[in-house]
């Protein structure tokens, strides 16, 4: 594992404009932010989401559209906006709403407008990835949009099987951050501040209500 020294030489040592690299982690310590040995992905990633204050659903494919329907009514969702990183299951998800008598909008469409991207009260995502170790999804603004997963006070997130990976060296080693574009954001659970007299508060700057369906594989 190259050191805190040898990392900064390297830095320095490398001419501007190019890529000095990353240190190497292969003989990097097991961390909280790794998978244990022999550990489940999908197990972990609930366990990490729940202890964050994520409601978490295990579906098939086939229940997904239902799934996400079924916490729209609940939470009491009528202005309800779908990113494209949804896909492939925005038109299921979209027909399970009308039979809910939900109807919903592409965010992309409303992003522009404030006032309508602000009325909001849930989005539906996607994401580009889900960290097992740390409870956390992964989503862009080429995916979500820079505010798709934030903007509403209930925020439904969609991950697939393939899409878990086990820890942070995993996230960033490997091709998972490649289509990210510009802009990427981890995001652990519903927003949360202590600011005020020490007394945490759910949904100040972001979804006090987050449910994260993980879409068992095929």
């Amino acid at each position: 594992m190259t050191d805190r020294a040898s990392f900064l030489a390297a830095i320095r040592s490398t001419p501007r404009g190019l890529d000095p690299g990353l240190p190497d982690r292969r003989d990097a310590p097991d961390a909280p932010t790794q998978l244990r040995e022999g550990e489940n992905r999908a197990d972990r990633l609930q366990a990490e989401a729940e202890a964050a204050s994520t409601v978490v659903h295990r579906v098939t494919a086939n229940d997904v559209a239902a799934t996400v329907a079924s916490v729209l009514v609940e939470t009491n969702s009528q202005r309800i906006a779908l990113t494209t990183d949804l896909a492939p299951f925005v038109e299921d998800v979209q027909a399970a709403m009308s039979v809910a008598g939900l109807t919903g909008s592409i965010y992309a469409e409303v992003a522009s407008n404030r006032a309508q991207a602000g009325a909001l009260d849930a989005t539906v995502t996607g994401c580009i990835a889900a960290v097992a170790a740390s409870g956390s999804i992964v989503t862009s603004a080429a995916g979500a949009g820079r505010a798709g997963a934030l903007i509403a006070p209930t925020h439904i997130c969609v991950v697939r099987d393939e899409q878990i990976v086990g820890g942070l060296h995993e996230l960033f080693d490997g091709d998972v951050l490649a289509e990210a574009g510009s802009l990427f954001a981890l995001q652990s659970g519903p927003s949360r501040s202590a600011d005020i007299e020490k007394v945490l508060i759910l949904g100040v700057h972001g979804p006090g209500n987050v449910h994260l369906v993980i879409v068992a594989p095929d």
